[in-house]
């Protein structure tokens, strides 16, 4: 391959925490195996100082950046995305490093500020344009729903703009690829999806479970009102089940509706790194637990559905209608209910009890987890971009 990848993303593990940097770390660790040649371009939070090492670009500020007064000046519209200014400093940096036989990768999970970069480099340079949703732009109408009641201008207008200039439009759910199309019916021949999937295959067989004579559920990840963690609580408490032991994994510290839960058996448990939550999960927990409580954020998977396949672990989700719900309930995952609807939710917690389903659930995981390793999914994406180098 002749060509070229610049990789644009917010974030990017190791250096920031959570799923969607890792998510994007194993995106061009897979893309690099199929033999791409990727530079990953991102900010420089930290310092001011430019940093270039291996294969990763890391581009400062170069006037003080603000988070949130940035972020108020999105929502009113003096600037269309909160990363303007790093726009403006990336692209002065790229503009003249970026060849025309080069390829812009711009990733999302919700701001514009690397596909607003991108397509001022394809406008500068003339080079394919590649949009990466890895959910869609906050703020956005998505299937005519906007992500919450909160003050925001538009996006539609930047939305449009930026789209239009782009050569392909990768998604990561149905739901908002269909809600493109939609949208942009003139677009459709470029607007394609991709689900991730989990980044490293896991050996589950070296892994001995604990055993335990309760029933393991285990809530991991942001905890925050489009989350509701709480739901895992309300809902155990409600059942009546005296056998369930909850674990809420990740920074519990600081959202207001776990701190008052004093329960011998709820559990809480810091971030932890990775591997170490990998192998937590394997010997601790039965169930995994994953909720979305907007019915906008039908159009997201949570990365947690794909970490919980790796895991092998059956799942009970709290959600919109949407890809993860049906990822969910159409492969014979676990149950996937209407995130207010409390009742199926506790019979879930039910179904679960009976050994025997808990079993076979996790059979039905194990038996095609294969298809959700982002090794295989990616190359889907790995097609889309060879169209780019043949022609």
């Amino acid at each position: 391959m002749t060509n070229k990848i610049y990789y644009l993303t917010r974030s990017y593990a190791p250096y920031q925490k959570g799923g969607g940097p890792l998510m994007r770390t194993g995106a061009v660790k897979y893309l690099q195996e199929l033999g791409w040649d990727v530079t990953v371009v991102m900010p420089n939070y930290d310092s001011k100082e430019l940093i270039i090492e291996q294969n990763i670009i890391q581009i400062p500020f170069k006037g003080k950046h603000i988070q949130k007064l940035a972020s108020l000046f999105e929502r009113v519209g003096i600037y269309e995305d909160y990363l303007d200014k790093w726009v403006k400093d990336a692209y002065e940096y790229l503009e003249n490093k970026i060849k025309k036989e080069d390829i812009i990768f711009a990733t999302s999970g919700g701001e514009l500020g690397m596909i607003n970069l991108g397509s001022l480099l394809k406008d500068k340079i003339s080079c394919k344009f590649v949009i990466n949703f890895r959910d869609p732009l906050d703020y956005s109408i998505v299937n005519r729903l906007k992500l919450d009641n909160k003050f925001h201008v538009s996006r539609e207008k930047q939305e449009y703009k930026y789209l239009k200039n782009s050569d392909l439009i990768i998604t990561s759910s149905k739901t908002n690829q269909n809600s493109l199309v939609s949208k942009y019916p003139e677009w459709k021949y470029k607007i394609v999806n991709n689900y991730f999937g989990y980044i490293k295959k896991l050996d589950i067989n070296k892994f001995k479970k604990k055993v335990s004579d309760k029933l393991r559920i285990a809530y991991v990840g942001n905890m925050g009102d489009l989350q509701k963690p709480e739901i895992l609580y309300e809902i155990y408490k409600k059942s009546n089940l005296e056998n369930l032991e909850i674990f809420f994994i990740g920074n519990t510290k600081s959202y207001k509706p776990l701190q008052n839960i004093v329960d011998d058996n709820v559990k809480f448990i810091d971030f932890l790194p990775h591997e170490e939550f990998l192998k937590f999960m394997i010997e601790n927990i039965d169930i995994g637990f994953v909720s979305l409580t907007s019915d906008y954020l039908g159009a997201c998977v949570p990365s947690k559905i794909y970490e919980y396949i790796n895991l092998g672990l059956p799942m009970i989700g709290a959600l919109p209608d949407g890809d993860g719900k049906d990822i969910i309930n159409k492969n014979g995952y676990g149950m996937a209910c209407n995130y207010n609807d409390s009742n199926n939710l506790i019979d879930a917690l039910k179904r679960f009890q009976d050994k025997v389903f808990l079993e076979n659930v996790r059979n039905s995981i194990l038996d095609n987890r294969d298809k959700w390793f982002m090794k295989n999914r990616i190359k889907e994406v790995n097609v889309f971009l060879r169209e780019f180098d043949e022609n």
